[in-house]
C-alpha cells in the first residue's frame, strides 16, 4: 500500500510539472544597440496544452556570484541594467491551445547613457494557473508554477573593454565527481563568453587529459564559477594549462600544478 501511494504521488507530481508554455526561440537574446536609436526583439511563446493558458510578463534583473549562485532580483538599481529602457508589448497574455504568441520588446537607450560595453536584464514569463475551487480533491496534489527567465543583452560597439581574470582554482571533492572549480571575474565593460579548457600533462610532458565546458556568459563586474570534472584522471600530480577562450583572440590562461585525489567510485 505504501508503494502504491508513493507511486501515485510521483505520477501526480510528474503530470503537474510538465510545462504548458514553452519558449520557442531561446532564453538568451543578444542585440547590438546605439544610443538614441530604437531596436526591437521578440520572444515566441507556445502553448502545448489542450487548454488556453495565461502568463504574466515582467522585468527583473540577474546577477552571478563567485560561488556559482544565480540570483534574480527586483528593481533596476544595478549599473548596466537595461530594464529601464526596455518596453514590453504586454504584461499579461492568454494563448489558445496549441497556438503561439510573439511578445515584442523595444530597446531604447537615450543619448545620456554611457554608450559603451554591455548592458543586460531579464524578461520573466510566468504561467498563471487558476485555483480549482469547484471540484474538491482528496489527498495531495502537487502543482508547480513554470517561470522562464529570458536574458536580454544589449551591446554597444563603442569602446568595448574585454578583460577576464581567473581569480581562483580549487579541487572540489565534496560532490559525486572530483571537480576543478574555477572562478573568473569580468573586469571589463563588455560581456564575455569564455570556453573553459583544462589540459593535464604527466612528468614526461605527455597530455593525459583534456576537458572543456561550452561557453557561459560572464557579465561586466561579476564572477562566474566553472566546474570541470576530473573524475577520469588517475590519482597523482600533474602539470596543467587552464585556458579561458573568449574568442576574437581574447584568450586568458594560467599554468598550474594540480594534485588529483583518488577518483570517486561508481561514477
Amino acid at each position: 500500500m505504501k508503494q502504491l501511494i508513493s507511486l501515485t504521488l510521483l505520477l501526480l507530481f510528474y503530470a503537474h510539472s510538465q510545462a504548458s508554455l514553452v519558449i520557442v526561440n531561446g532564453l538568451s537574446h543578444e542585440h547590438t544597440v546605439q544610443a538614441g536609436i530604437k531596436s526591437q526583439g521578440s520572444i515566441v511563446i507556445k502553448n502545448t496544452s489542450d487548454q488556453a493558458r495565461r502568463a504574466r510578463i515582467y522585468k527583473t534583473d540577474v546577477v552571478h556570484n563567485c560561488d556559482g549562485q544565480t540570483t534574480f532580483i527586483e528593481g533596476t538599481e544595478r549599473d548596466r541594467c537595461n530594464s529601464e529602457w526596455t518596453l514590453l508589448s504586454d504584461n499579461e497574455i492568454v494563448i489558445a491551445s496549441q497556438q503561439s504568441y510573439t511578445l515584442t520588446y523595444e530597446l531604447s537607450p537615450d543619448d545620456k547613457i554611457d554608450a559603451t560595453g554591455s548592458y543586460w536584464g531579464v524578461i520573466m514569463v510566468e504561467e498563471i494557473k487558476d485555483l480549482d475551487t469547484i471540484a474538491p480533491q482528496r489527498g495531495v496534489t502537487v502543482t508547480s508554477l513554470i517561470r522562464y527567465a529570458i536574458q536580454i543583452i544589449s551591446n554597444f560597439n563603442s569602446e568595448p573593454v574585454k578583460d577576464l581574470e581567473i581569480i581562483g582554482v580549487d579541487i572540489d571533492t565534496t560532490k559525486e565527481s572530483n571537480l576543478v572549480a574555477v572562478s573568473v571575474i569580468n573586469r571589463g565593460n563588455y560581456m564575455l563568453k569564455p570556453i573553459m579548457i583544462l589540459e593535464l600533462y604527466n612528468d614526461a610532458g605527455e597530455q593525459v587529459f583534456r576537458t572543456e565546458i561550452p561557453y557561459q556568459k560572464v557579465y561586466p563586474g561579476y564572477c562566474k564559477l566553472f566546474e570541470l570534472s576530473i573524475n577520469e584522471v588517475p590519482e597523482g600530480t600533474y602539470n596543467g594549462i587552464l585556458v579561458a577562450d573568449c574568442g576574437d583572440e581574447n584568450i586568458y590562461g594560467i599554468n598550474l600544478e594540480i594534485d588529483v585525489p583518488t577518483p570517486k567510485s561508481g561514477i
